[in-house]
């Protein structure tokens, strides 16, 4: 849940102190592209503003950022990382599906299907970022 947290450093710090000794932390959260080498485009950042305020994330880091917060504790030893994209980005395309296939919202609860439409906007740009 790091993409929803507006203090990436505290929620780091906080996961660690917390954290049993010699234990193991796994971070599966969204993430965004190093920009430091290359910043993002004018297009690249209307997308991630429209992600942000549409699910109220107050920004993403990159995979690298967090194996350096994690690193900044001083007390987590044989930091890795890795990229999950290519074995979840599958999952995104069915998650859309699974709410434009059952029209019951259409039906019942008009309010829930336009939340669905626009998640599934959402969802869509996530998949193509």
């Amino acid at each position: 849940s790091g993409e929803h947290m507006p203090d990436k450093a505290r929620y780091v710090q906080e996961m660690v102190r917390v954290l049993k000794p010699g234990g193991t932390l796994v971070i599966a959260t969204w993430c965004q592209r190093d920009d430091r080498a290359a910043p993002f485009s004018d297009t690249e950042k209307v997308n991630l503003d429209y992600l942000y305020k549409e699910w109220a994330h107050p920004y993403f880091i990159s995979i690298d950022a967090y194996a350096e917060l994690v690193d900044g504790t001083g007390k987590m030893q044989g930091i890795g990382t890795d990229d999950w994209t290519t074995q979840t980005i599958a999952s995104w395309r069915a998650s859309v599906w699974a709410g434009v296939w059952d029209p019951l919202p259409v039906f019942s609860k008009p309010k829930v299907w336009y939340k669905t439409v626009r998640d599934i906007v959402c969802l869509e740009r996530m998949h193509r970022a």
